[in-house]
């Protein structure tokens, strides 16, 4: 059985990953800014790498820790992005990730 620390940030991971989806569609719809390259490459490598952070967590890889600390960065880079743009929801959630990424981590590497 998957320890339940681990399965609440599998889950905030994949859920990164459904809200960077579709905040990437609506922001290809709202334009301007939103729809700059740059935005959009950020929502979708977030969304990219919260989907394997969470895949190779479950699987308990040795890479975990590693993944784990990339998905931190790239949610708080993409939740600035996010904030910058008045995108509350995929700002909110990104950071909540971050949050619960950086705590994983922590005790990841505290276990012997």
């Amino acid at each position: 059985m998957t320890d339940p620390k681990i399965m609440q940030t599998i889950n905030h991971l994949f859920g990164c990953h459904r809200t960077c989806v579709r905040q990437t569609g609506e922001s290809l719809d709202l334009g301007a800014a939103h729809a700059a390259r740059d935005h959009i490459t950020q929502l979708m490598d977030c969304a990219a790498i919260c989907r394997l952070a969470a895949d190779i967590l479950d699987r308990r890889s040795p890479w975990a820790l590693a993944l784990c600390e990339l998905a931190a960065q790239a949610c708080t880079a993409t939740a600035e992005s996010c904030e910058r743009l008045d995108e509350k929801i995929c700002a909110r959630t990104c950071r909540e990730t971050a949050e619960v990424l950086t705590l994983l981590c922590t005790q990841l590497t505290a276990a012997p």
